[in-house]
């Protein structure tokens, strides 16, 4: 498979040889000409979802099931990766141009974020029936989901002839937070599976109450240096932001205890975590409960290199990462090729932490005033499902006005 990746990257690189006129007709593969906007209406989305051991197979079971097929859970095991890493996303907006330097923006986003041990995780998708008589034990569990409605304006804030800076800001609601991060979990299972015997260090959960649940804001920041007619390097920072918190609880745990009862879902939307500790450890486990006033999301840093090969191909060569590492480093090197004023494509391949390899196709065509974008991350998950362990799916239309 890793053959077929380069064949496909390098065949594209060779067959842009060609020297054609400059064009930069195109709203979405912009990335070598960046003030391609002009004014009009762009709407666009995009699903990804990635993991370092969960196979696309997994998540299509998870979704319609929901459970682990027999298979599934066997590829799980056997797996020789020693901690379980999962990164949902989804984005959906609307943003009318003014020019190509201003405009205004409506965005929803929403992620889930997973990284644990191996053990821990299987407890976690299987239960503990597996583990009697056996002590699992997990050295740094961290899981976050929220929503983000924003709404926001845009600009150039420096438009000088190498230094360029764009900037966007918005206010936005939250809601759908959930926080759970823990120095240390141990969980031993009686072999007639009566009791479990729990040990809590350093575990911190916080969530909202249903709704909206805070109100903040957010804006992302880029810059683009172009050292000369080839070379171009790219900082943009992403969702830098801030939230107040109506109602938030966080309760802070460092306590052992044994516990008879029924088994609660991290993952499930319908139950507070926080009100079942109260509702069933009430008596046993020695917590603090406090109200958090604030929170901040997940930054996304991406340090891009832009080669331009000629008027029409450039090679892009980029890295980011969520949250400093904590959600997520991911690399790429990507084709981006003008065939006409019509048509463009990227060819790109990736490695992340959360994604495993990645291998992504893009298509841009524009006729008349219309431009239309589809992209798909690991287009080969449809063929061997069992082999991929990341897909994605972005979308865009721009209507020139």
């Amino acid at each position: 498979m890793k053959t077929v990746y380069s064949f496909l990257l390098l065949f594209g690189l060779f067959s842009s040889i060609a020297v054609y006129p400059q064009s930069n007709n195109f709203f979405f593969l912009n990335e070598d000409t960046p003030n391609a906007n002009k004014k009009g209406i762009k709407v666009f989305g995009d699903v990804l979802a990635g993991s370092n051991s969960l196979n696309t197979q997994m998540y299509t079971e998870v979704l319609i099931k929901p459970t682990f097929s027999k298979s599934s859970k066997s590829a799980f095991l056997d797996g020789n990766h020693t901690r379980t890493n999962l990164y949902v996303s989804g984005m959906c907006g609307v943003e009318y141009h003014l020019d190509t330097a201003r405009y205004f923006f409506v965005r929803n986003t929403g992620f889930q974020a997973l990284s644990s041990d191996k053990d821990f995780s299987e407890l976690m998708f299987f239960g503990n029936s597996p583990f009697r008589g056996q002590k699992v034990a997990t050295n740094g569990l961290n899981y976050l989901q929220a929503n983000t409605l924003s709404v926001g304006v845009g600009l150039d804030i420096f438009n000088g002839r190498k230094l360029k800076i764009k900037s966007s800001i918005g206010l936005s609601v939250l809601n759908n937070y959930r926080r759970v991060d823990a120095n240390k979990l141990e969980l031993y299972t009686a072999t007639d599976g009566a009791y479990l015997d729990v040990n809590l260090d350093g575990v911190s959960i916080a969530e909202a109450n249903p709704g909206t649940q805070g109100a903040g804001l957010s804006a992302d920041i880029s810059l683009d240096y172009h050292a000369n007619e080839s070379n171009t390097i790219s900082l943009t920072v992403k969702n830098i932001n801030g939230y107040h918190l109506f109602d938030n609880q966080e309760i802070k745990i460092d306590t052992s205890f044994i516990f008879n009862g029924a088994p609660f879902d991290v993952f499930d939307m319908e139950t507070s975590i926080v009100d079942y500790l109260d509702s069933t450890f009430n008596e046993t486990i020695n917590r603090n409960t406090t109200k958090t006033n604030t929170v901040v999301l997940p930054t996304q840093i991406k340090l891009k290199w832009t080669y331009k090969l000629n008027a029409r191909s450039s090679i892009v060569s980029s890295f980011e990462t969520i949250s400093a590492g904590k959600f997520g480093m991911y690399a790429q090197a990507a084709l981006i090729k003008a065939h006409n004023n019509n048509l463009k494509t990227k060819t790109s391949l990736g490695y992340g932490n959360f994604r495993g390899f990645v291998w992504g196709e893009f298509v841009e065509y524009r006729a008349n005033k219309y431009s239309f974008c589809l992209g798909v991350n690991n287009l080969q998950a449809i063929v061997v499902p069992t082999k991929t362990q990341s897909y994605g799916l972005s979308v865009g239309l721009f209507k020139e006005l």
